[in-house]
């Protein structure tokens, strides 16, 4: 499945934003040239080696035309009171430019992604994703990149475990709330929220028993 092979490919950042996508919402995913498709439809050969000459830059046409039509069809679809939230970057254009016109104030991002990294968000993604508490998100201005101090780092007692071999079967309902990968959760507050098709578990950090010296 495209998810699958996406966090598997991609590491932790997008682990973190799938598993909170598929934890609180609708997930969706950004892909160079097709806009944006289910994590969950099948992935071939032919797909990798067409995402893998696709460039996702708002100079290039055919990314910048499917994301535009699959956002519009979205807008349409989720209503005016719906939010859009992007887990993708917001410190560049690529995404925010396409989907700000679209989306206007429904368009949403967690204000706690300020000053970390990315292998930080991921693991903020995560912990959020297991314990069921959503973070906060905040608005996104046009011509305007949210920037701040580097928070402090997070806990290592409350890494999270992550397993791509265990999903359900069991079928899932849509809310009307989804995410956008890797950026986006279109909904409105209070909508029932989804149950995870990733298994995740918090394990405390394990000890570390070092040997005397001789």
């Amino acid at each position: 499945m495209l998810g699958r092979a996406f966090a598997f490919m991609s590491g932790l950042y997008f682990r973190g934003k799938l598993s909170y996508a598929q934890r609180f919402g609708e997930a969706l995913v950004i892909t160079p040239t097709r806009g944006l498709q289910d994590p969950d439809q099948p992935f071939t050969l032919a797909l990798l080696r067409e995402f893998a000459v696709g460039d996702v830059s708002l100079d290039n046409p055919e990314y910048r035309s499917a994301l535009e039509r699959d956002a519009l069809a979205l807008a349409a679809r989720i209503g005016q009171k719906a939010r859009v939230v992007l887990l993708g970057s917001v410190a560049s254009g690529k995404y925010v430019d396409v989907l700000l016109p679209i989306f206007g104030d429904r368009l949403r991002y967690p204000v706690s992604f300020i000053g970390r990294g990315d292998m930080s968000r991921g693991g903020l993604l995560l912990r959020s994703a297991a314990s069921g508490d959503e973070l906060e998100y905040g608005p996104l201005t046009a011509g305007v990149r949210p920037r701040g101090p580097r928070p402090p780092k997070l806990d290592p007692s409350t890494r999270v475990a992550v397993s791509l071999e265990h999903e359900t079967d069991a079928p899932r309902t849509r809310a009307a709330r989804g995410i956008i990968e890797p950026a986006l959760s279109a909904g409105t507050p209070g909508a029932k929220r989804l149950g995870a098709v990733v298994d995740i578990r918090l394990r405390p950090r394990p000890r570390v028993h070092r040997r005397p010296r001789s």
